[in-house]
Order: C-alpha cells, then sequence, then structure tokens
C-alpha cells in the first residue's frame, strides 16, 4: 500500500509503509500516532493497555522527531508496545498484578536501544499474570481476545502484545517467551512471532516477577518477518550486565537468508501430529506443507518423541520451581489477589526436589543429543503454531488441561535452546486464523527466518486484521564483509559440492541467468560431474545461475581451492549486473558434449528423471 494513498482508520503499520512515507515526507510521526489514538478509541475497553501512554505525550514525542526531521535511525517514528513484566524507566511495572505494581528505574539494554532507534512508545499491555499461560485469560485486567472474534482467545501470555500489532495499534511489540508466549498470539491473530534463541537478546528489562531466567527470552510481534529481524537486529546481542546473556550473541548473523531452491523439511511424523479433533487445523496444516513443497521444499517425516518428551519437562517437571526464586514472596504476601489458576500452579513449585532438578537437566541433555541428527538432515522443522484455537468459555471450563494442549509444539524449543518464526498460515472456515512455526538450531535464526518469510509471502494472506498486502520485497543489501559469486555446476543447491558453500558461511542470495553469450559443457571424467561455462561471441545463450554470498574469508579460501580447468572471473547477468562466477579453460571445452540447450547444469543432470544429486 502506498504511503501517498495510506487511510487513517486501517492504513498498515509495516515498517515498509512507514519508513517510506515518513521519508518522502507523504506520512508524518504525528499523524500516525492519531491515527493509532483514534483506532484505540473506536475499539473502546479490548483489555489491551494495562498502562496506555497518554495521547497528549505521545504526539509530543512525535511532534519532536519532526522537529528534529527524519534521520534515517531504523525506527524513527515507528510506534510500538511493551509486554508489561517489562521494565521502562518512569512507567508502572505490574506483572498483571496491581497489588504488586512499581516505578522501574532501569530500562536495560534492549529497550535502551529500541527508544534510541527513535521508536515512539504507544503503552505498556496485558499478560497471562507472572507470564504464566498459554491464553491470555489470567489477568486482573481482563482477557484480550482474538482481533477475528471476540469469543476466541488471544493466545497468551503476551495477549496484549499480539492483540496491539494485530488490531493495528503500533508497528511491532516487544514480548517474552518461554514456553511459547511469543508465538501463540501470533496464530491466533494473523501476525508473525520472531523468538530468538535464549542468551541472544538481554532480559534485562525483564521483572524480577515470575521470570524463567535458565530459558526465557525478549520476543518480537510484528506484521512481516522482515519487520521482526529488524527489530531483532536492533536489540540483539551480549550484555556484559546481564548473567544470562551469551557472548556470542554479538557475532549471529540476523538477515534473513532467502531459501535455496531446494531444501529438506521436517514435519512431525505419525500420530505425533495431533489436532484435538480439528479437522480445519489438520487441513490447513497439510496445506503448509504443500506450500512448501510447492517453494522447493522436500518433507521429511521425523521421529517428533525427543521434542515431546521435553515439553512435557517443562510444565510437568521442576522448572516451575525456578519461578519460585522470585514468586514465593509474592505468593505469601499477595496470595489472595493472584489469579486462582495461577495460584493453582504455582502452589505446585515446591514438589520437587534438587534430585528432580538434576534428573531433568541430564535429561534434557540426553534429548537434545537424540535430536541432533535430525538438524543434520533439514533446514528446518515446521510445525502448527498450535494445535487448535479455542473459546473463552472453553478454557475457564478447562483452563490447564486445555492450556496444556496449547504448548505441545512450543513447550519444548526453548528447553533444548532453539529459536522460532511463527507466521500466519491461513484461516479456518468459521474465519479463525491459525499459523505455523518454523524452528531452527541456536543462532540459526537467519535460516528460518528467510524461509518464514518466503512462506508467509507465498500465503497470500494480508497483514493483521486489515485488507493490507504484504508490502513489495526488496533484496536484502549485501554487507561490506560478504561476497558474492555465481555458481553454475556441481556447488548448486542440492548439488554434491553445494556443502562447500555452506561450510564457509555461504547463503543462498537469489537464482539468475547470464546474458545470452555463453555455453554450457559436460566435462567428462570429472568426479563428481561438473560442466564448463566459457562466453563466446556469438551462438551463445543464457544459463542459469544461483548467485551465493561467502563471508571475504571465506570467499577467498573458497575460490583458492577451485581446480583447474576451472576458475572464476566476472560473469553478465541478465539483469545488467556483474558478479563473480564459474568460467573455465575454453580449451577443456573442446571434444566435450556441448549441453548449452538444457539452460544450465540442472537442467541436463534432470533430463532423463534422475536426481539432482549426481
Amino acid at each position: 500500500m502506498s504511503a501517498m494513498l495510506w487511510s487513517d482508520a486501517t492504513g498498515s503499520l509495516d515498517l515498509t509503509v512507514l519508513t517510506k512515507g515518513y521519508a518522502s515526507g507523504a506520512l508524518t510521526p504525528t499523524r500516525v500516532i492519531d491515527s493509532i489514538y483514534d483506532r484505540i478509541a473506536a475499539r473502546g475497553e479490548d483489555h489491551v493497555w494495562i498502562h496506555l501512554v497518554s495521547r497528549e505525550e505521545a504526539l509530543s514525542a512525535a511532534k519532536k522527531l519532526e522537529v528534529q526531521g527524519y534521520d534515517g535511525r531504523p525506527l524513527w517514528g515507528i510506534p510500538f508496545s511493551v509486554k508489561d513484566c517489562n521494565d521502562i524507566v518512569g512507567l508502572p511495572t505490574t506483572n498483571a498484578l496491581r497489588e504488586g505494581a512499581y516505578i522501574a528505574t532501569s530500562s536495560g539494554q534492549a529497550l535502551d536501544r529500541i527508544f534510541d532507534a527513535g521508536a515512539l512508545l504507544i503503552g505498556k499491555t496485558n499478560m497471562d499474570q507472572f507470564g504464566i499461560g498459554l491464553v491470555g485469560m489470567r489477568s486482573p485486567y481482563g482477557a484480550c481476545s482474538s482481533v477475528f472474534n471476540d469469543d476466541f482467545i488471544s493466545g497468551g501470555s503476551s495477549s496484549g502484545s499480539g492483540v496491539s500489532v494485530a488490531a493495528g495499534l503500533c508497528s511491532f511489540s516487544i514480548a517474552n517467551d518461554a514456553a511459547g508466549s511469543g508465538r501463540v498470539p501470533a496464530g491466533f491473530n494473523n501476525i508473525v512471532g520472531i523468538k530468538p534463541t535464549p542468551g541472544l537478546v538481554s532480559n534485562a528489562c525483564v521483572s524480577g516477577g515470575g521470570c524463567v531466567k535458565t530459558i526465557e527470552t525478549l520476543s518480537v510481534f510484528s506484521l512481516t518477518v522482515e519487520d521482526g529481524m529488524k527489530v531483532l537486529k536492533l536489540i540483539a546481542g551480549y550484555d556484559p550486565s546481564y548473567p544470562f546473556s551469551k557472548p556470542e550473541a554479538d557475532a549471529v548473523p540476523l538477515t534473513p537468508v532467502a531459501p535455496p531452491p531446494r531444501f529438506r523439511f521436517g514435519v512431525p511424523a505419525g500420530a505425533a501430529l495431533r489436532f484435538f479433533g480439528d479437522v480445519e487445523a489438520e487441513r490447513l496444516f497439510n496445506e503448509a506443507i504443500a506450500r512448501l513443497i510447492a517453494m522447493g521444499g522436500e518433507k521429511v517425516e521425523i521421529d517428533f518423541t525427543p521434542f515431546e518428551d521435553t515439553q512435557r519437562i517443562l510444565y510437568e517437571g521442576p522448572w516451575i520451581s525456578e519461578r519460585a526464586l522470585s514468586l514465593d514472596s509474592v505468593l505469601a504476601k499477595y496470595g489472595e489477589a493472584i489469579h486462582p489458576v495461577t495460584r493453582q500452579i504455582l502452589s505446585r513449585s515446591s514438589n520437587f526436589s534438587a534430585l528432580d532438578t538434576f534428573a531433568a537437566i541430564h535429561r534434557i541433555a540426553e534429548l537434545k543429543r537424540d535430536t541432533r541428527a535430525v538438524w543434520q538432515d533439514i533446514a528446518v522443522l515446521m510445525v502448527p503454531t498450535t494445535p487448535t484455537i479455542y473459546t473463552k468459555d472453553e478454557i475457564a471450563a478447562d483452563p490447564v488441561q486445555l492450556n496444556s494442549n496449547l504448548g505441545i509444539y512450543t513447550n519444548f524449543v526453548n528447553l533444548m535452546g532453539l529459536c522460532g518464526i511463527a507466521v500466519p498460515n491461513g484461516f479456518r472456515k468459521d474465519g479463525l486464523p491459525l499459523g505455523v512455526t518454523f524452528l531452527a538450531p541456536g543462532f540459526e535464526e537467519a535460516r528460518a527466518a528467510g524461509i518464514a518469510a518466503a512462506f508467509h509471502r507465498a500465503t497470500g494472506l494480508n497483514l493483521a486484521k486489515f485488507a493490507n498486502p504484504y508490502p513489495v520485497s526488496e533484496e536484502q543489501a549485501l554487507s561490506e564483509d560478504y561476497r558474492e559469486i555465481a555458481v553454475v555446476g556441481a556447488h548448486l543447491s542440492g548439488m554434491p559440492l553445494n556443502h562447500e558453500l555452506k561450510e564457509r558461511g555461504g547463503f543462498f542470495r537469489r537464482i539468475a541467468g547470464t546474458t545470452a553469450d555463453y555455453r554450457l559443457f559436460a566435462l567428462t571424467g570429472t568426479v563428481p560431474s561438473k560442466p564448463g561455462l566459457i562466453r563466446v561471441a556469438t551462438d551463445g545463450a543464457s544459463i542459469a545461475v544461483e548467485v551465493w554470498a561467502l563471508p571475504v574469508a571465506g570467499f577467498g579460501d573458497f575460490i583458492g581451492r577451485i581446480p583447474a580447468p576451472l576458475g572464476v572471473g566476472k560473469l553478465t547477468l541478465n539483469d545488467g549486473s556483474t558478479v563473480t562466477g564459474f568460467l573455465c579453460e575454453v580449451a577443456a571445452t573442446e571434444g566435450q558434449p556441448d549441453i548449452t540447450t538444457f539452460g544450465g547444469w540442472r537442467g541436463y543432470v534432470t533430463k532423463d528423471g534422475r536426481s539432482a544429486q549426481v
């Protein structure tokens, strides 16, 4: 949607639209903020906010930016919200317990970086009390609803954060995720949830009340994967003041990597794929599998047992005791004020011994070991974000068991140190949305995000609740410490030598074709089989290539190992650009089969139906 045509009532708040509008002058922060507060007023009491910044204060902050002028900061004028268990200097933190409210004196590294990037705070959002729950109904401030039907739950514990994005009240929200709180609301509201690897983002802003420090992480709700990853890139990094922050966080690549033309993805095998009788959820997940296959994926059914065993440990095991470190005193002081379901869950925290804790730690280590081979075989594991969605009445009637049902695809992720990207998948026939989540090993956010973004685009869904399309994709600029190389043969995706690119930190950029002045030959006797590409003055053709990116050090090592008669030179692509790529000595192609008519190496090696793995 063009910023020039932006609607005050329904205009998209995605970063692409707002940033382009601000840079061109077609939009101003004050107009956007005024529109947001009009939308908030129109929604009435929706239980989204625990502390809403006043319209006057928000407009004042927006006006200050306008006076200073657009300065290109990545979040300049971008409205956002924060889950209430995260501290912001000068604002109250309640953890959804009114009696426990206090005024925060610090914000922590992650939130400080967001303010420094020019973002505008709209407010602090409602949540399941102390972050315990996946339903969004355990709060004295009321229960949020899915933006698509007031009778259905919003998902939790980051309920208000998810709804604030889906309802068009902010561009992104900072939430939290220990068991799925940064993913479930995304699935129920047709938005994106970015759940990073624990330790990638500092939790210094998270209130002590209820925080599960060993596994919890800040998370991001957004309208698109690209938006969420831009925010994550800002807030990620080592924080020496926070004991669970990981030093390697500074070196983790966070630019989404486009999926290669061929990749393998896992799905739970057999009876592990459960939907609790929701045939529409099952239909949608089958459609997600078909969509991913159409994108070039190969489905791999995996034994889900280790993941399922791990998810049971989170609430059936001693991890609930970690909350007791901060909440036992709260229970003693405010016992009757605490939500009854939350109080019931917390009452179990003393049921576990040190032996139970160490047994659980050892068991999780065994289960992680049992899954390592899985990650060697697949690029991502795709699971339903949740197996179904429930009405508020259903949750009220059976609050613990139905909450547990919702977590079967989420509870294990942080315990195993994985990252996950939750994206929309489609709508049931009753108009309720459901999503899928792409999981990957720790610090592999870029890979998971690339596949998730491509999948989200392929759904053709509008953003959140309005009829705003996914913004036009713009290829990410390559950072100065990477170099592009065009591969034409055995280094293509799915080919025998593609691992040489990946082992050096390479990632797929795009499919391309040369200009029509090249010819391709099969070099007989090479192992594995390879082609030779040469440039010709006449009778040439366009040859298909893949463009990959390598870190500078890996680039040098890679080209230094290319055996004669192959080498590298500048290839001219049919979009007018030039890129370093594979070429062959002309003499080596004499007498070799000319395979130009196949349009590329993949077309040649699959000409008789054989696999591309040659």
